[in-house]
Parts: C-alpha cells; structure tokens; sequence
C-alpha cells in the first residue's frame, strides 16, 4: 500500500520526507520515501473561475454586468503552477484502489481547502487520511504521524472554506465593478477599485476616525484633585471620586464639564478639614504574561519593532523549524509539552546569548498558567522549538520576532511580580462630603518585570492615558486620620480622537464588538473574535496601503481621497442598487448585506 502524502508548501514536504521511513529518492517536486510519497503544492494551485468565463458578455464592465451568480461553481487551474499541478494529477491517478492520500495541508480552514479541492479537482474518490502539523520539528512530525485522522472528520472545515472563498468572489467580483463604474461616471479616473469582504469595513472604521478628527471642536473639562495635608508633613493628593449623584456635572468618559459647579465647588472646598475614610494595603502578583498568539505577535512587533509583514516573518521561522505554527489565536500551550521545557531553553541559551540575563533567573520546575491544555481547540500558542538557528543565520526582522517569541516564553519560568497595593480614600467634613481616592504600589520583588516589562493597553489597543494608579508609594495613614485639604481644579482641553496605529487598528480589529450596540450581535463579535483571522488581517492592511485607500505617515494611519471616496460611495449606493440590469434583486441582496458590513457597526461577517 502506497500513501501520497500532499503538503501545501515543500518546506514541509521536505522536513516530513527527513521523518518517514525507507530509502529517499528525490524528483523534481516529490520525494519516495521507500512505498511511500511526499509531494507538495504551492499555495493555492485553483482558483474559481472569472464571471466571463461562464459568459463573455461580463467582460465588460458596466451597470448592465455587475453581478454574476453561478449555477455551477467552476475552479480553473493557476497559470505559474500548472506544471505543478499537473505533476500532483499524475501522482494521484497513478495510485490504486488500495492505497490512500494523506491531506498535509496547514492545520487551518485554508490548509484544508487547499487540499481538498486539488484532491476533488483531480478525481481523486479513494482514502484519505489528514495529518496536522503544529511545528516541523521532527518529534512533533512523529507524533502527528501517530495521530493521523480520517481527513472525513475535517469536511466541515472544507465547507466552510469553499463558502467563505465563494462569498468573497460575490462580493469582490460584484461591488468593485459597481464602485470602479460609480467612480468612472462621476469623472474621477482611479483604475480598477477593489472592495472586500474584511478590507472595506476595515477601511471604514478609519475613514470615520478620520471624520471624528476633522471634525472634532474642543470643549473644556475640568479636572479636580486634591491633596489632604496631614501631621508630621505627609501629603495625600487623591483624585476626585464622583458617584450617581454627580452625573449631571459629567460627560460620557466621567469628566466635568459644568463651570458652575467647579466653581462651586472650589467655594465650599477652600480650607476645609478631611478625613481619611478608607486606608487598605493588600499583597498582590502579577503572573507572566501568557506566551504570544499571532495578533498579539503582530501587534507587539509593530509596536515595538515598527514591522509590519510579521505573518510573513514567523512563517519562514516556522518553515525552517524554529518556532511552531504560527496562524494561531490561542495563547495557551499544551501540559504534555511542559516536558518539551529543558530542551527549548537549551536551544534558546544557545542561539540568544542576548537573553543570559533572564536565563539566569529561570526555574524550570515553575509552571505558569500557559499550560493548560483544556484552553486549546486547535493550535497552541507560538513557542520556539529546540533547533537553534545557526549564529547570523536569521535576516535582522527575523532575529527580533525570533527573540520577542523566546522572550515570551522563558518568562513563564521567572517569577510572578510581587507588589503592595494601597488604596486610601479620603472625605470633605464640610456641608458637602466630596470623595478623593488615591492609589499606589510597592514593588516587594519585580520578578519577571524586572526582564520584561508589561504592554501599557487600553482599549483599542493604544496606550491608557489614565492615572488613577500614581503607582508609587503612599504615605502611611490610618482610617479616621483628620487634615486639611487642598483643593486643585485644572482647566484642560478635551482632546480629539487618536489616529489609529497599524498595531491600534489590529486590536480595533479583533475587539470590534466594542463598537456594536446591538447586544445580540456584539455577543457574537465577541465570540469570533473581530472580523478577518489572524492569518488574514496584516495582509488586508497591506492591501489598503498598497491599493492608495491609506497611508501611514510615521506611526499614524489616515485614509486618502480615493479610500474617502470608496466608502462615499458605498453608502449612498444602496438606492441605486435596483437599477443595476441582470440580477438586479441579487445585487441589491449583496449590496445591502455588505453595507451593513462595510458603514455599520452593527453588522458584520465571518466564516467560524
């Protein structure tokens, strides 16, 4: 019995042939390995055919021709890897009833398409088997091999990719001639427009952060604080603590807004005594932070690194055997691999002699909350392996994904930080009681932060410019300790909206639920986790760079006139919609639907 194993990418093929059995002969795109086949793809080899080449008369682009829906869905073959795919269809045919395919594609949705379909297109109806890989280590090959599946067990997966790429033919087919032509009739020449399912509503959320700030008109607020002056020379300034009562004076982030009462309050607050109310210390720890899924990797990466092609990095270093698979959104890392731990920090004191500081403070018997099987669906988290790359064998962006992800994982072995928190609050004794509360902390050991320091985040993935934490030390206080206070009230400027940051708009990605009103709808963003994966979202902003709908200027990212004008366009077409020829009633369906995907933020799509 024969088995035809079928990777998406010859790396793999490569490194699976060095695992299996029997005597290798090498061919120009597959290797015998004793009974046995490796071959491999590249990438998609099939693609769903064009709306012309169902009929001729979608060649033309017009209001006549925007949409055509198949009644039959047609896949044709690549025109750079027909030899490719011809030398797989000669494999495949060649085998009898009694030997099997095995599926190598990813361990994803798009791994198992890509497979299935060149299986399906060949004619291929014997057995088949899946093997999934998390890392090309050979172990980690070995125990995959021990634990491939019926590749029937994935043909939910295969579904799902067939209708995750059909419904971005409809829409990316369909709405960029509607947009391309829209443009082209109202005299504004900007070539060929594209419009996509993730890429446009991504688009959006930018061209309306632009609006925000150009149309944003400042208003004061003012920022009350105040500093209770004990005996023996202690100070403690608090912020002030406003409750139900005061909401009238505040706007929606909590400020106040009201002069009046600023004023008043500066009136009835001049010299008069306080009380502290409240004085808590409580011991706390800060675990290490768990280690990097992709988004976290990219968004890390561009933060601190200002790259932005990481996908395309960690893939090379997951090909070449260093790190695991990287298209993963899970950050949790399985307990059998805990065993996995002295070899890996071997290979990382060995490759990374810039990590010897933290290395000299790993215990490897310490067990983080990273391994925890039960918090893994697929893939684990990005991890390095035990094979060291050889000294200056890595391109310099490489070398820093590389080193941000041994970091990562070296700190589940350092300690927790340590630190005292204190919360003090403290009350006005005039007519009026008005709350001010002030916090710090006491780093009693750093631990781990004293290696790597914590990501400062807010929401939407920019830096929190709160500071309610003076984190520093407090003087000491009991409840019941009298003062005076001293009143503070600062006029300030409320601020327009951030631009957003590459790494600002991946999070926004990932958390755009917290845009949607609708509970229903957020709850289910908030399970699928934003819209676009993790594989696909640094090259949908790639694609919004290169195509001129936004630009980066340093760290900021704004749109241009052409992405302004997409999104113009996109929402005042939907009245046009029935005057669109053929399928008219078919258009207005998508149009409708992808509007709401693209300009709302209550409505949007994607394949889980």
């Amino acid at each position: 019995m024969t088995q035809l194993y079928v990777c998406e990418k010859k790396s793999v093929g490569v490194a699976l042939s060095n695992v299996l059995p029997g005597v290798k002969v090498k061919d120009t795109n597959f290797i015998r390995c004793g009974d046995d086949i490796v071959a491999w793809a590249s990438g998609h080899l099939l693609e769903l055919c064009e709306p012309e080449d169902y009929d001729p008369v979608y060649r033309k682009w017009s209001r006549e021709t925007l949409l055509y829906v198949p009644d039959k869905w047609k896949l044709k073959e690549k025109e750079r890897t027909k030899s490719l795919l011809s030398g797989l269809k000669k494999l495949i045919r060649g085998l009898g009833h009694s030997d099997a395919v095995v599926n190598v594609g990813d361990g994803d949705r798009e791994g198992q398409t890509l497979i299935d379909e060149i299986l399906e297109y060949c004619g291929w109806r014997g057995q088949t088997k899946r093997l999934r890989l998390n890392d090309v280590n050979p172990d980690a090959i070995r125990h995959a091999l021990d634990n491939i599946k019926d590749n029937a067990v994935y043909r939910g997966e295969y579904m799902a990719g067939q209708a995750r790429t059909r419904a971005d033919w409809l829409v990316g087919l369909a709405l960029p001639r509607f947009v391309t032509v829209s443009l082209r009739d109202s005299g504004y020449e900007a070539g060929v427009i594209s419009v996509g399912r993730v890429q446009t509503p991504t688009l959006g959320l930018v061209v309306e952060r632009d609006r925000e700030i150009r149309e944003f008109i400042s208003s004061p607020y003012f920022d009350v604080r105040a500093t209770l002056i004990l005996d023996g020379g202690r100070t403690l300034a608090g912020r002030w603590a406003p409750d139900d009562s005061h909401a009238a004076y505040l706007d929606s982030e909590g400020r106040v807004t009201s002069r009046e009462w600023a004023a008043a309050m500066e009136k009835n607050l001049r010299g008069i005594g306080g009380v502290v109310s409240k004085a808590d210390r409580h011991a706390r720890v800060t675990p290490p932070p768990l280690p990097y899924s992709l988004t976290k990797l990219q968004m890390a990466a561009s933060r601190n690194c200002d790259i932005t092609d990481t996908l395309e990095r960690v893939q090379k270093l997951y090909e070449s055997g260093f790190v695991t698979y990287p298209r993963t959104g899970c950050e949790y890392i399985p307990e059998g691999h805990f065993a996995e731990a002295p070899k890996i920090i071997d290979a990382i004191r060995v490759s990374r002699p810039s990590l010897s500081d933290m290395l000299g403070g790993v215990d490897l018997t310490r067990k983080s909350a990273a391994w925890n099987t039960s918090k893994i669906s697929e893939h684990h988290a990005i991890i390095p392996t035990a094979k060291v790359p050889l000294d200056g064998a890595l391109p310099e962006a490489e070398r820093k994904i590389y080193e941000m992800i041994c970091a990562r994982y070296v700190v589940q072995f350092l300690p927790d930080c340590e630190y005292e928190e204190t919360t003090v609050e403290f009350e006005s004794q005039g007519e009026t009681k008005e709350k001010f509360r002030a916090t710090g902390r006491t780093v009693i050991n750093p631990g781990w932060q004293g290696w790597e320091k914590p990501d400062a985040q807010g929401k939407g993935g920019e830096k929190d410019a709160g500071d309610d934490c003076d984190a520093g030390v407090l003087p000491s206080v009991r409840q019941g300790e009298t003062g005076i206070i001293q009143l503070s009230i600062a006029e300030k400027a409320i601020s327009p909206p951030k631009p957003y940051t590459y790494h600002g708009l991946l999070a926004t990605m990932n958390n755009i639920h917290l845009f949607v009103s609708d509970p229903a709808i957020r709850a289910k963003l908030k399970e699928i986790q934003g819209i676009g994966t993790e594989a696909t979202q640094e090259s949908v902003l790639s694609t919004l760079f290169e195509r001129g709908y936004m630009e980066k200027k340093k760290n900021p990212i704004y749109t241009t006139e052409l992405g302004r004008r997409l999104i113009s366009i996109l929402g005042r077409g939907k009245s046009e919609a029935m005057s669109c020829g053929r399928n008219a009633r078919r258009f207005e369906g998508i149009y409708g639907y992808f509007w709401k995907c693209a300009c709302s933020p209550d409505i949007t799509f994607k394949v889980s």
